[in-house]
């Protein structure tokens, strides 16, 4: 979606629209995903009421591999049938405890988002170089930024370095009465592009050269962790999280197999790929900006027992999916089957093509929607 490749957003008008409802269109495009309308004063909502109705002059926002790849399609297709989503259940959020590793100049504003997404409780802890009284400060951006004030997250401070084994190995807070975590504990762990180093003379390639270095001894200390819990017996011999890596370079993407790392971001990629998309459209900034932060629909994974009982039915097309998810307030732009990975199924995932035909849904099957929670 931030990139050149593959789906991207696009806006066009289409005059035979005039008068549907966003419900009536979901399955007007076999090409592209609607997923909102900007008005004619210019504004754009996304993933609107399904009694949203499409005016004259209003141009829909899709999904698509390019804009001139989709068209509108004969309407024929049966969206006013029967269906119906399983009794919805409760989506109560789970009390999380995440780490960042490393520090950014941007912190603040992570943390923050941050909050807007986690349930109240959730811990936060904070393991970087950066002795306890200056992060105040950095956190202020030199007078720039008002102090935290967070509803759902308590933050814990811990003085260590990401490279050395031995203080990941017991993870103790300078704050909160010195209360400890061990890396098999977290439900999250983010390693950062450490902005310490870089402002030291650090190059990106040897930042990221840190970031592998530490991901490496996260992973084995979390399988000594692992091995030591089973071989007690113990309950609570969870499989470890894999951590995710932020990387700099896209040089360093060969890498990441090598150290069995399956979840990364690249971070610079993103904001060059952000930036060109708004330098051709202006109001796609509008869509990022919404689904990138806490306020308004975001995106999610949801699994496709929320749309589908399986001990009832389970062959049925996305777009039947997709109606459903529209009872919930939800579009959902494409899925993930059960045993493929990410790769594997990106033609899938956004934007999946056949999506008038049947196929057998199971119960690992996931559903990629924008939702408002």
């Amino acid at each position: 979606m931030m990139g050149f490749e593959g789906s991207e957003f696009y806006f066009e008008e289409w005059p035979e629209l005039k008068g549907k409802s966003f419900l009536e269109i979901t399955c007007r495009f076999d090409d592209a995903v609607p997923i909102g309308i900007k008005v004619n004063s210019g504004e754009v909502f996304i993933n609107p009421k399904n009694d949203h109705i499409i005016q004259e002059g209003d141009k829909i926002l899709v999904l698509a591999e390019d804009n001139d790849t989709y068209e509108v399609n004969d309407g024929s297709y049966e969206t006013n049938k029967k269906i119906e989503s399983p009794p919805a259940a409760e989506d109560a959020k789970k009390v999380e405890k995440i780490m960042f590793l490393g520090w950014r100049r941007d912190m603040a504003d992570l943390i923050t988002q941050l909050d807007g997404y986690v349930a109240k409780g959730s811990e936060l802890w904070l393991f970087n170089t950066v002795p306890v009284e200056e992060r105040n400060e950095l956190l202020k951006d030199q007078g720039h930024k008002s102090e935290l004030k967070l509803d759902n997250l308590l933050v814990y401070n811990v003085v260590g370095n990401p490279l050395i084994r031995r203080d990941l190995s017991r993870i103790v807070s300078v704050d909160h009465d010195g209360e400890t975590v061990s890396l098999d504990e977290l439900d999250s762990i983010l390693i950062l592009a450490d902005s310490v180093s870089i402002e030291n003379g650090a190059t990106v390639m040897s930042c990221d050269s840190r970031s592998l270095s530490t991901l490496l001894i996260i992973q084995d200390i979390q399988k000594r962790l692992y091995d030591e819990r089973k071989a007690l017996g113990s309950s609570a011999s969870i499989k470890p999280i894999s951590p995710i890596t932020e990387i700099l370079d896209s040089r360093t993407r060969s890498l990441l197999d090598v150290v069995s790392c399956s979840a990364y971001v690249m971070s610079n990629q993103i904001i060059s790929s952000v930036i060109a998309q708004v330098s051709e459209d202006r109001d796609i900034n509008a869509v990022l900006r919404e689904l990138l932060t806490a306020e308004g629909s975001e995106t999610y994974i949801r699994s496709v027992s929320k749309f589908v009982d399986l001990k009832k039915e389970d062959k049925m097309s996305f777009w039947d999916i997709a109606l459903r998810a529209r009872q919930h307030r939800e579009v959902a732009i494409g899925y993930k089957p059960a045993g493929m990975g990410f790769r594997e199924a990106s033609l899938l995932i956004i934007n999946p093509p056949d999506k008038s035909l049947d196929r057998q849904w199971a119960p690992s099957d996931e559903i990629i929607t924008f939702a408002l929670d």
